[in-house]
Parts: C-alpha cells; structure tokens; sequence
C-alpha cells in the first residue's frame, strides 16, 4: 500500500533564475527590474525565462527593501453588477503589470461601510485607493485628497472638480441617447434614473433634459423618477409610468439594469418593446446584445477606464505624476432592436392605431 505523499510547492526565486543563465542573482534582480547597465538582450532573456519558471516577485521582500507594500485598494458600489466586474478585472491586470497588487471592497453605496473600509484599507498598508463609488459629496473621499493621499476616481466624480479622475462623458451619452429617440419621432419620453446623489446620474439627467430642452419637447415631471441602478427601480418605475393617463412612448433608463427592469415590468403589462413602448439603456453590458432583448444602449470603454486609473494610481504613487489627470472618455451609440428603428416611423404601433382610428 502505498504511502500518501503531499505535494510540495516551492516558489521560484532569483537565485533558480541565475543558476539557469549562469549569471549572478544580483544581475539577474537588475535585469528584472529594468536596470538600464543590463544589456537589452540580457533583459530580454531573463525575463522570458522568469516567465517559463513561472517566477513572481516576493512582494513581502521586495516591500521590506523599498519601504513599500505595493499594495492598492479599490473600492466599487456593486461587484454583482457586470460593469464592475469588468472594470475591475481590467484595474487588477494592470496594476500587476505594474508589481502592484489589488485589496477590493464594495461599498453597497453604504457611507458608513466605506469609511470603515478606507480605514482599514489604509492601516493594511494600501499605497493609494481608487474609487469607483463615490458620491457628488463625499467628505471622506475629499479629505484624503486634501491631505495628498493618492486617489483617483473611476466612473463617479465629485462635484467640486477635485482630484484625479477617468469617467465617461454622461451628459454627452444621454444626449446622444434621447436625441437618437426623438429623431425617430417620439415626444412623451420618460427617464428612468439611479441615485441622485452621484454624478453618473447626474450627468444622464443632464443630458436628458439637454436633447428635450434643444428640440422644444415639453417636460413632464410624472415621466422622471430615479431610484437604484437596478432591475427593482426599473420594473416598479416603469409599471407606474404606463400606469398614468398618458403614458410615455419611450423611456430612457439610466443603466442596462434598469432597462431590464423595465423590459419585466413591460411583459407582465402584456406590452411589446418596442411595439408598444420604447426602451433604451446605458452601459453596453454583455446581456444588452442578447437576441431575445436587442437593447439600444451607450457603450463605454470599461477596459480603457481600468486601465487608465490604475496607471494614474500607480504614476501618483511613485511621484511620476506630473500634472492632474481629468481624463473624459467618449461614448457610443449602440443601436439595437428595443428603440423601434425598424418601425415605419418612430410612434409605437399602439399609438398609430389609435390615431388611424381618429382619421
């Protein structure tokens, strides 16, 4: 019988690494730090074979000599929700690209969850905090910038222009959105909104009342409401909205799930998107290209968000950030079957019944 053995893990250190190329461990620690008295080639070699050896760095060691954790927190409303998914993804790779690694929170749009957890992100050692989940008015979030503790914000911005940030222009996307809406001849659009208090929703409103206001559609407050970015605001919303004695043509919703949301609320009406009613998201997420829900949406470059904030993370970290970094990215109409582009025209077929009946 024979004896249960464990196996045994053993990380690859720089001293494997020199022992293969027949070159000092010193001279293989510069290499892979990118020392510029190592050859080109040398690195070259060094590093492919740290990658066959599947060598990573020890960050402990490393931190003990350079006075560093390389460490970053990041904190997001709603891992649940696919664009923070994606958009953290996108801040862990490179921030690895980079020696760094990422300790990651949701805050659940909780003030009192996310000031404990800067805390604590700040006693295990975080270098920097990037926030994907601040609101307009943040005191916490504004005091860390105030005291040069290196932040940058993702997706939300404050409303004091302060700090680092890389977010989408919102305002632009609703506009785009909304005017698309009304140049397929809807008049009565309803907006279906997240939180008031943060900037994407914010902005979206922005934009919504900029595409009515620049083509003299009238405003109806009953056909405004925001609550969550959620399936729940989008189907208790939208159910009231068609409940109303002159129900909107389309609504915009202020994110994909609230789009879905409603898309529910619709279905259980026995109403026909976009027969009926028009609907319209934001975010592109993966589920807005599904044949049986073809949504008109905004996309945005999650990725390239990502990206771009752990690198000005990282460049503020280690004092490389020469100037304030307020980056807009820009969005995309993404048309799709929900808006009603294929109809004769842009009035539901339910309304042109109504007026074929009045002729």
């Amino acid at each position: 019988m024979k004896a249960n053995r464990k196996m045994k893990y053993r990380r690859t250190t720089i001293k494997d690494i020199a022992r293969v190329v027949k070159l000092s461990p010193s001279t293989v620690s510069r290499a892979l730090n990118n020392h510029p008295r190592i050859s080109t080639k040398t690195k070259e070699e060094i590093l492919k074979l740290s990658k066959e050896m599947c060598y990573t760095p020890n960050l402990f060691a490393r931190g003990l000599v350079k006075k560093k954790t390389f460490l970053i927190g990041l904190l997001v409303y709603d891992f649940c929700n696919p664009f923070y998914a994606e958009l953290t993804r996108s801040i862990q790779d490179t921030a690895k690209e980079f020696g760094y690694w990422v300790i990651q929170a949701s805050t659940d749009d909780d003030q009192e969850k996310a000031d404990s957890l800067i805390s604590s992100m700040i006693k295990m050692g975080a270098e920097g905090i990037i926030f994907a989940s601040c609101k307009l008015y943040d005191r916490s979030v504004e005091r860390l910038i105030d005291d040069h503790f290196p932040v940058v914000l993702l997706n939300r911005k404050l409303k004091k222009d302060k700090g680092d940030y890389v977010v989408l222009d919102n305002t632009y996307g609703a506009f785009l959105i909304v005017n698309h809406l009304i140049h397929l001849g809807y008049k009565r659009i309803g907006m279906i909104g997240g939180p008031r208090n943060v900037s994407t929703s914010a902005d979206r409103y922005r934009g919504y009342t900029k595409a009515l206001k620049e083509k003299g559609l009238e405003m109806d407050e009953d056909l405004i409401r925001h609550g969550f970015f959620s399936q729940e605001t989008g189907f208790k919303f939208a159910k009231m909205m068609m409940g109303l004695l002159s129900p909107p043509e389309a609504i915009f919703c202020g994110d994909d799930y609230i789009a879905l949301g409603s898309m529910k609320a619709m279905s259980e009406l026995g109403l026909r998107v976009p027969d009926d009613v028009a609907l319209v998201g934001f975010d592109n997420s993966e589920i807005s290209s599904h044949p049986l829900i073809q949504l008109t949406t905004v996309s945005q470059n999650v990725r390239e968000m990502g990206r771009l904030g752990a690198k000005i993370m990282v460049e503020q970290i280690e004092g490389k950030l020469k100037k304030s970094q307020k980056i807009l990215l820009e969005p995309h109409l993404i048309i799709r079957q929900s808006c009603g582009y294929k109809l004769l025209s842009g009035v539901p077929r339910y309304q042109q019944s109504l007026l074929a009946e009045k002729q």
